[in-house]
């Protein structure tokens, strides 16, 4: 596969380079037009994985008829270069389940040159990006007896060096597993609880570098190199409350939140050889429930559930509320930080524009670039942005 993007444009996984949601590259028009331009759009499959990009490649994994299918698509015609089918039978009568489909959860992972994907029932493969051949594969139905939460398999993996980072398994019965990027064999597994929704942060904290995550009733801290345990703090959950937000780490400070849960800052600290979290402050007029929030030095911007998707402004030392935005955006909203303005991709098919200002946020443009529920992130390289609709991919030029 030969890349025509700089690597500062890829986005190669969950929330981008960093997993933070913040976007290199993209250059600001200095007046948003009435209209994107759509460069393509095609009938994917159904799932609520967020797609990614890499060079002049698309990758995603879908749902058609009772397969799951990963795809490589070419990024200038959204024409296929490669695709794996497999059978995935997912037969939950769980009702949240049910709610959300038997579509893959998990967004992909490029990682020098291949590709890792999760299906919805916790089918793990690394292939060759280039080619689509499979490199590895590994069933975790045949190390855990149920291979996936009740909602299905949702984290999106990490690496950082060798190590390749999943939770696995399914809440009660589950592990997180370092495995070898590649071979797939298991360096080391923490089985104190199996996984929520969460996916991992790795961040260095008091010179210490830790896993940051949450399993089904806990937040928690592991070493890298062991798996083992170097904090943990309660956060009970039951069948409908889930953890599925993506935690934001700055200096010592770990915001954290939780569907119908307060939103709360943890401070991490060392002493003796022992780490211990402190809640600094906790906000019950904030839930978040699917939408990760975006940390931009002393605010942070989120997403409340408890206002059925209301994008709203918070003071990162206090928890304090700056503002909030008139109206809502519905259960699934996407927050991306293009330096000077949001990005805000709603539910509804709608991409809307938001202007920083200090402690507030002015709209400032509205787009619709999806005829369905979009339920999965976007992925956006350069001002290139490509919108996952209920079965639909499309890529839309945005003005630079």
């Amino acid at each position: 596969m030969q890349k025509t993007s700089s690597p500062s444009l890829d986005w190669p996984q969950w929330r981008g380079p960093r997993r933070d949601a913040h976007v290199s590259g993209f250059k600001v028009p200095a007046k948003w037009p009435a209209q994107l331009t759509k460069k393509w759009s095609i009938t994917a499959g159904e799932g609520h994985s967020s797609p990614i990009i890499v060079g002049n490649r698309a990758f995603a994994i879908v749902r058609q008829g009772n397969d799951e299918h990963v795809l490589c698509l070419d990024m200038a015609s959204g024409k296929t270069v490669w695709q794996d089918v497999v059978a995935a039978p997912f037969d939950s009568v769980i009702f949240p389940a049910t709610r959300l489909g038997k579509a893959p959860r998990s967004t992909p992972l490029w990682h020098q040159g291949k590709l890792y994907t999760i299906g919805v029932n916790g089918l793990m493969t690394c292939f060759d990006a280039a080619k689509g051949s499979i490199l590895w594969r590994k069933d975790f139905a045949k190390q855990f007896p149920i291979p996936m939460p009740i909602c299905g398999a949702s984290l999106s993996p990490l690496i950082d060096g060798k190590k390749l980072y999943v939770h696995a398994g399914h809440e009660a019965t589950g592990a997180f597993l370092a495995l070898d990027k590649d071979t797939g064999k298991e360096l080391w597994a923490w089985k104190g609880e199996g996984p929520g929704y969460t996916s991992p942060q790795l961040a260095t904290i008091g010179g210490v570098q830790q896993l940051i995550t949450a399993s089904h009733n806990l937040w928690i801290g592991l070493s890298p190199e062991d798996g083992s345990l170097l904090w943990s703090l309660a956060n009970r959950q039951n069948m409908f409350n889930h953890n599925s937000i993506t935690p934001v780490i700055a200096g010592d400070t770990v915001l954290c939140g939780a569907n119908q849960r307060a939103t709360f800052a943890l401070k991490l600290a060392q002493s003796g050889g022992k780490w211990s979290p402190t809640k600094v402050w906790e906000s019950r007029d904030v839930t978040m429930s699917t939408s990760s929030p975006v940390l931009d030095g002393k605010r942070v911007y989120v997403v409340n559930e408890k206002r059925r998707g209301q994008v709203a402004v918070m003071d990162f030392a206090t928890g304090k509320i700056t503002w909030e935005c008139p109206g809502n955006k519905g259960e699934q909203v996407t927050l991306f930080d293009i330096g000077p303005a949001l990005l805000v991709s709603a539910q509804g098919g709608e991409l809307f524009v938001y202007q920083k200002n200090g402690d507030t946020l002015k709209e400032t443009a509205k787009y619709e670039v999806a005829d369905s529920a979009m339920w999965a992130s976007p992925a956006i390289s350069g001002n290139r942005l490509l919108v996952k609709g209920a079965a639909t991919l499309a890529l839309w030029e945005l003005p630079s």
